[in-house]
């Protein structure tokens, strides 16, 4: 039997065992524990990562592997907020690279961030990148027509709160494996068309305006991660 499958029915054995001892306490009532599939989709995260740290040299991207997983399940089944849980995250993250800049030779910073500009039906669209690290943008005071954004394994936060709109605007997003927030102006009418898929979406504003000009637009997909939307 190869080391893969012996992992794997090492793994699987442990959790049967976990998830029957976790039944039996509680139907004596000795601890709550309620069964629910909310946010399964976590465990093709978390799973292979734990695999990881028996067959992987770099245990240390295993491990953060896992705590990302285990953060995007409580966060999909509300036990903590999208907020909180790419804060989190990042500290994760932090630690995780400081462990591997401690006891490991060689170290790769693969962080990227990269805003340009583009013209596209006669607009100005932001084109922007973002990912290993958390990113605030404010446009306040700049003329915002769109943006084309893509995020993942990080956050990022675009502040339009001051950004001046003269008609319709839109924002595609393709963010994965981390959280994007967008902050918009009081009164300010937004319409969301997200795909999400193993993530999250919430609209936390305070006032939301069902009509009015101009629009906000926020499309594009969202995977293993959240966008919030806020004012």
């Amino acid at each position: 039997m190869s080391t893969m499958k012996k992992t794997f029915k090492i793994i699987l054995g442990l959790a049967l065992v976990a998830a029957g001892v976790l039944w039996i306490l509680s139907i004596l009532g000795v601890l709550s524990f309620e069964f629910s599939t909310q946010g399964w989709w976590a465990l093709f995260i978390i799973v292979p990562c734990i695999i990881g740290l028996f067959t992987d040299k770099d245990k240390v991207g295993s491990c953060i592997g896992i705590g990302w997983g285990v953060l995007l399940l409580l966060a999909a089944r509300e036990v903590i907020s999208w907020n909180m849980m790419w804060q989190i995250g990042l500290a994760l993250m932090i630690i995780g690279l400081g462990i591997h800049l401690l006891f490991f030779k060689k170290w790769n910073c693969n962080g990227v961030y990269k805003q340009t500009t583009l013209s596209r039906d006669g607009k100005d669209i932001r084109r922007i990148e973002s990912s290993f690290g958390k990113q605030r943008l404010s446009f306040a005071g700049e003329k915002f027509e769109g943006a084309d954004v893509e995020s993942s394994f990080g956050a990022l936060i675009l502040d339009l709160r001051g950004a001046v709109l003269e008609e319709d605007a839109s924002i595609d997003l393709e963010a994965s494996f981390g959280a994007v927030t967008i902050i918009v102006p009081e009164g300010l009418s937004v319409k969301t068309a997200l795909t999400s898929g193993f993530g999250g979406v919430s609209d936390n504003r305070r006032i939301k305006a069902d009509g009015g000009s101009p629009v906000l637009y926020i499309t594009g997909k969202v995977g293993f991660g959240g966008v919030e939307i806020k004012d």
